[in-house]
């Protein structure tokens, strides 16, 4: 497979923006080829596999930036576990949503059980494991008494994916406002104290 050029580049970008868009089920290489203005065959040179190597390449390449994007929020952010967190939403959701439901519940059926799981092994380290660290810095610190960390990250992240459906109006004020109300819950929770 060719990986190091501009075309193999542009191919998946434009095989990212459709997968995310309607879901791997639904994407043919004829419409990747349409959005690279190469012919479908053509893709063959960079995939030989086909429309799955694709697939397997875009959602590895998301992961890896994802999990490049959340660990360089965490250095530059304040060493508190709030701040850490904070700037850790607002890079999500600078970014497109991942809709992991949809990729977990649908497109994983139709790739194989062997890439499904090296999939899901992906998603889980790349997401999962910066916030975890975090999480266990400030509970060794005696900052937080959360108990199991990998829930935690998880709820974080999937709350955050929820509020890439809350109507803001594009408004990055609203959207930070959702932010910091979701750390709130998570960090106080909801109980009168």
């Amino acid at each position: 497979m060719v990986s190091d050029n501009d075309t193999y580049g542009r191919i998946l970008d434009a095989a990212a923006e459709l997968f995310a868009a309607r879901g791997y089920e639904a994407v043919t290489l004829r419409d990747i080829g349409d959005a690279v203005k190469i012919k479908h065959a053509s893709l063959y040179y960079y995939a030989p596999e086909g429309k799955k190597q694709l697939y397997m390449a875009v959602m590895e390449r998301n992961f890896q930036r994802h999990r490049e994007g959340i660990t360089r929020a965490i250095a530059n952010a304040q060493p508190d576990i709030r701040s850490q967190f904070r700037a850790v939403g607002q890079w999500l959701i600078s970014q497109p949503p991942m809709n992991m439901s949809r990729v977990i519940q649908a497109d994983t059926n139709s790739i194989g059980e062997e890439n499904a799981l090296k999939l899901s092994r992906s998603a889980y380290e790349a997401l999962r494991e910066p916030l975890v660290s975090a999480l266990d810095r400030a509970r060794s610190e005696g900052h937080i008494a959360l108990r199991n960390l990998d829930m935690g990250a998880l709820a974080f992240l999937t709350m955050v994916e929820v509020v890439h459906s809350v109507p803001s109006g594009g408004s990055k004020l609203i959207m930070d406002a959702y932010i910091e109300e979701l750390i709130d819950m998570l960090m106080r929770g909801w109980e009168v104290r």
